[in-house]
């Protein structure tokens, strides 16, 4: 059976600037839930001006409780993209990521180990949910309700 995953945006959209030209860039993040417990956490971040770059995507599948750290996650890369009429995704590594490290995520893993990661298809299906419930993501990718 499939899990089924709720998303709670905690904040939908956060104007910045673009590393690489100035332009204004978005970011926002949220929280994953599974059978009414915390088992996810998501950064998403994009640039109007590179849509060609989709939306990045970071993801921690692990334990969230009051004891847990960084390396009872695993962190995942990820990219959304638009191809035709759907959405692509793909892992990318740490390189490739604006959010390498954090101290809420951990390490992420580079692309090799998540391609063949026992957690990688939960975290593509939590990408999927991410991009169908953030309200900015959704209209960034023109998603239709």
């Amino acid at each position: 059976m499939r899990p089924v995953f709720e998303i709670e945006v905690g904040e939908n959209v956060r104007i910045s600037k673009c590393d690489c030209c100035g332009a204004e860039s978005r970011n926002g993040h949220g929280f994953v839930h599974s059978d009414g417990s915390a088992r996810a956490v998501y950064y998403v971040g994009w640039t109007d001006k590179h849509r060609e770059r989709g939306v990045a995507m970071a993801i921690a599948i692990g334990e969230w409780d009051d004891a847990s750290t960084a390396q009872d996650r695993t962190g995942f890369g990820l990219v959304a993209h638009e191809e035709g009429e759907r959405i692509l995704f793909g892992f990318v590594g740490p390189d490739d990521s604006p959010w390498p490290r954090t101290e809420l995520f951990g390490s992420m893993v580079d692309r090799e180990a998540a391609l063949a990661h026992p957690l990688s298809e939960e975290a593509l299906l939590i990408a999927e949910a991410v991009v169908r419930s953030h309200p900015a993501v959704r209209e960034f990718l023109r998603l239709s309700s």
